[in-house]
């Protein structure tokens, strides 16, 4: 199953036509390399509806993009060493937001490799509650909630997904 949406980060600007058919591309590679990855490339979609070199809707594309970076785990950096203005204006928001942005040049160096060990540890939530008083002196105790890490990180996604919202966990029995 297809679970990590990747964000395709490339030129836009400058040789509209050559640039969209490399983002195609990409995309195209992402999903045949990678089983597990949604190759998302705004720049192939917003063309289809967006004039990109009339500023309001170019505002507007790049808006659009960054709502999908949103919800993207990582952006994978074609071109790092020279991005465009565009590109940096991505991946800046990526790493203000604690989106793992990678160079696309590394990504598929490793292609193919063994992941490398990445178990997370657990959280501990430590919850203070009041139980009463004996002799006016207060009684806590406390509720310690243990989450996995793989829990806090999916949990992360789907914050990011849906900003502004609440989500509920809910323990397995």
């Amino acid at each position: 199953m297809r679970t990590r949406f990747i964000y395709i980060c490339s030129p836009c600007r400058g040789d509209m036509e050559k640039n969209i058919t490399k983002a195609q591309g990409y995309c195209r590679e992402a999903a045949q390399l990678f089983h597990d990855v949604v190759p998302i490339a705004p720049h192939v979609y917003c063309t289809q509806f967006l004039d990109d070199t009339q500023p309001e809707e170019r505002a507007a594309g790049m808006d659009m993009g960054i709502a999908l970076l949103s919800m993207c785990s990582e952006i994978w950096v074609y071109g790092m060493e020279n991005p465009s203005e565009g590109m940096k204006r991505e991946i800046e928001y990526a790493t203000e937001h604690g989106i793992l942005v990678r160079d696309a040049v590394e990504v598929y160096r490793h292609t193919g490799e063994e992941p490398p060990d990445t178990e997370l540890g657990d959280a501990l939530i430590v919850l203070p509650s009041h139980v009463g008083s004996t002799n006016g002196i207060a009684a806590v105790e406390s509720t310690t909630v243990r989450i996995s890490g793989e829990a806090v990180v999916e949990l992360a996604h789907e914050l990011r997904k849906h900003p502004g919202h609440d989500i509920t966990l809910e323990a397995e029995a």
